[in-house]
């Protein structure tokens, strides 16, 4: 481009931040500064939708951000439309830019994992023909089916392993941001727009304020997603830790696990605390023979022990203590009798109730359904068999044992040590969430549903990287 064509392009952009900054000042003057914020809005998504059409790569990481920061967003800025909207706009766009450019690399992306996600996802399509469904109900839910297409971004994005450690370290700087600001929440205390936003709703302030604490969400939906998200983080980083790394590296990777397990306490949340412990077993597990995990398993047995019999007490420790002893839990007693009063419906009902037509959302989107009824499901198990029949709930589950197997059979097949350990730190805290998912429906949850693809692409990506890589530049 010659000096005056650059002159001129740099004229334009000037000129037109120039009428764009004197609309937004009278938009401001004149109709106040809700309306400029919407505006400073709308000219920041035009440049990011840009920037996803031009690289879908940057679709992924606006994605990451937006699905973490959300709920923070809306709870600051009392927004009135549903954020989910944007955030299935931007998968979508994301999905659709991969089309726009050259040069994908596509090989291996028939794989055993594929073929069940799309035949998983093929089903859900089907379930329109569900007799006992309601057809509003599955258009809502028709929203959730963009998992696949980011599937798709995901396994072309993460095609080698500078990328793989972009993506990585992108998603635990962002955890971390999350952990300190629920340990900020704990110690300093929430700021007045959440404590509002908290007490705005009676049932809401009962279910975040328990054994006289309350309980932390940080910049998630709620104490759930946090907890969840934070256990996932804890176990993909402490694995990281142990990785072949540079120092300070591995430093950041084990700062990063030890905040996100802390502020995960201050989640209140009884299955992050479970799929905590469970994680830390499986991969103390697989790596057995060597000498540092072997002592890190000891010194923080040691640590359960102080933590569930030490002679102190309190609401966190208390909350903690429960989660290993579910037969002094009332909850876990109420759920196991919901699991056996539904268990007729499911076998009567082998493709389910109809997407979208259980508890809460039934109430909303199908009213007069047999499962609509003012209940959670609590179970994401129990969500599936409910709604897919026994049919579907068995079909997720062969999707999740075939990831988290080829997961295993990564670990000991890969030679190399630093894909060895990106391997074990996507699928150690994903089979933990799919144990958690017994209890929550953990595996769908915002934002932790985008480490799950990633797991998902990432588990036939790896193996494929040894074969080509001569050395492994480490960070």
């Amino acid at each position: 481009m010659s000096t005056y064509s650059k002159s001129s392009s740099v004229l334009v952009l000037v000129g037109l931040l120039t009428i764009l900054s004197v609309g937004i000042s009278l938009i401001l003057t004149r109709t106040g500064v809700s309306a400029g914020v919407v505006v400073l809005l709308s000219i920041v998504s035009f440049v990011v939708v840009l920037m996803i059409l031009n690289d879908f790569r940057v679709g992924v990481f606006v994605l990451v951000i937006y699905a973490t920061f959300m709920f923070f967003l809306d709870r600051l800025l009392t927004l009135s439309f549903p954020q989910g909207v944007i955030y299935d706009a931007l998968a979508l766009i994301t999905f659709l830019a991969v089309f726009l450019g050259k040069g994908k690399d596509w090989r291996g992306f028939r794989n055993p994992i594929t073929t069940m996600f799309f035949i998983v996802t093929c089903y859900m399509l089907l379930q329109v023909l569900n007799p006992s469904g309601v057809p509003a109900a599955w258009l809502v839910s028709l929203r959730n089916h963009t998992s696949f297409l980011l599937y798709v971004v995901f396994f072309l994005m993460l095609s080698s392993v500078a990328r793989v450690r972009a993506f990585t370290l992108f998603w635990c700087a962002i955890a971390f941001l999350v952990a300190c600001y629920g340990i900020y929440q704990e110690k300093v205390g929430l700021p007045e727009f959440e404590y509002q936003w908290i007490t705005s709703v009676e049932e809401r302030y009962r279910l975040y304020f328990i054994w006289g604490k309350m309980r932390k969400f940080s910049f998630l939906s709620d104490p759930s997603s946090f907890g969840l998200y934070t256990a996932f983080a804890g176990l993909a980083t402490l694995v990281l830790a142990f990785g072949p790394f540079s120092t300070a590296l591995r430093l950041f990777f084990g700062l990063t696990s030890v905040l996100s397990f802390i502020s995960m306490s201050y989640s209140g949340t009884r299955t992050a605390y479970a799929m905590a412990a469970i994680g830390l077993m499986f991969f103390f597990l697989v790596t057995i023979r060597n000498r540092n995990t072997l002592i890190a398993a000891i010194l923080l047995g040691v640590v359960a022990v102080v933590i569930l019999f030490g002679p102190f007490y309190g609401g966190t420790v208390n909350r903690i203590r429960s989660t290993f002893r579910p037969s002094e839990d009332a909850s876990m007693e109420v759920r196991d009798i919901k699991r056996i009063r539904l268990q007729s419906y499911v076998l009567a009902h082998p493709i389910g109730g109809g997407l979208y037509t259980t508890g809460q959302n039934g109430l909303r989107y199908a009213a007069g359904h047999p499962l609509a009824e003012g209940w959670d499901p609590d179970s994401g198990y129990l969500l599936m068999a409910l709604e897919m029949g026994w049919i579907g709930l068995i079909l997720f589950q062969i999707f999740f044992f075939m990831v988290v197997r080829k997961g295993i059979t990564n670990h000991f097949s890969i030679g190399d040590r630093s894909l060895q350990t990106y391997n074990l730190a996507y699928i150690v805290p994903y089979f933990a969430l799919t144990i958690a998912h017994f209890t929550q429906d953990a595996v769908f949850t915002k934002p932790v549903n985008l480490l799950a693809l990633a797991t998902y692409a990432l588990m036939h990506r790896l193996p494929s990287f040894e074969k080509k890589l001569e050395s492994v530049d480490l960070v």
